[in-house]
């Protein structure tokens, strides 16, 4: 781990498991674990719709504190106070070593989509704190982050025989924490996270684990920059180089939109385009020279 980021004591398995949200064993919900268990996509067309509108109604969510970023940058506004509260090291666990592990085994030398999945840890953590809410399972949240995107690489969909990205990455992300020693509920809690990520938004019913880890992917490749200090920001960069996310973020839509395009990629297609194209333009703003 780099100077830029502080360490941490390692943390501790979760001493109790909590039990996963009502409605997580249900199958028609696109993202639980019982709708992974099924197969996964194709989506039926409502379940098209209902991403479509999870993901309009996280949009128009956002879009005041990104009209207020705008604006701020054009000297109209003043930008919305954020503060910083640093950047905290990944837990010093088995089962992130082993993570991280994997996704570099998985990776075989790709560096953009490596950069984000450590990213995403670290903006999930900086969010959650920012929030002041209740302690999360840190543990869990880095092995989900670190592996949400591990079943788009190549190998990945060499090795695992599941017809969508994310139920590849919770199967990893299952033999992980398995091999760590994690009891099962926390390993299909762990499988939630990682199979829900990808839906339009993330309610905060479904945990502050897969809340907090929904908000942080959009926070980096969309150039959410407002959401963060620039001091916390230029340490998680200066750690882990944004490089050319935005197109290694389209290279791996259009490649997973091939192999499954009656998933939930397949529908937020069209939108990647105008998301990735904030995201270098306003990270360089946000960090400076």
């Amino acid at each position: 781990m780099t100077a830029h980021i502080h360490a941490v004591a390692a943390s501790a398995a979760a001493t109790s498991v909590p039990c996963l949200p009502p409605g997580s064993e249900r199958a028609d919900l696109v993202g639980t674990v019982a709708w992974a268990a099924a197969g996964g996509p194709p989506l039926t067309l409502r379940q098209r719709l209902g991403q479509l509108g999870l993901a309009l109604g996280a949009y128009l969510g956002e879009l005041p504190g990104e009209v207020r970023w705008e604006l701020a940058a054009l000297g109209l506004w003043s930008p919305a106070p954020v503060t910083a509260v640093g950047v905290l090291a990944l837990p010093d666990t088995r089962a992130v070593e082993a993570a991280i592990r994997e996704l570099e085994r998985l990776a075989e030398g790709e560096t953009e989509i490596v950069g984000h999945s450590f990213r995403t840890f670290h903006f999930a953590d900086v969010l959650h704190r920012l929030s002041g809410e209740p302690p999360l399972d840190r543990e869990l949240l880095a092995v989900a982050m670190l592996l949400h995107d591990a079943g788009m690489f190549p190998r990945a969909v060499a090795e695992e025989p599941a017809n969508e990205f994310t139920v590849r990455g919770a199967r990893i992300a299952r033999r992980v924490a398995a091999e760590a020693g994690w009891a099962p509920g926390r390993i299909e809690h762990l499988m939630q996270v990682v199979t829900i990520n990808a839906n339009g938004a993330v309610p905060r019913r479904w945990g502050p684990e897969a809340y907090f880890g929904r908000l942080a992917p959009i926070v980096d490749a969309a150039g959410q920059v407002w959401k963060v200090h620039p001091d916390d920001a230029r340490r998680i960069f200066a750690s882990h180089p944004l490089g050319a996310l935005d197109m290694a973020i389209m290279s791996a839509v259009r490649a997973e939109v091939r192999r499954q395009p009656r998933g939930r990629f397949g529908v937020f297609a069209p939108m990647f385009p105008l998301l990735v194209a904030m995201c270098r333009r306003r990270w360089k703003r946000r960090l400076g020279p």
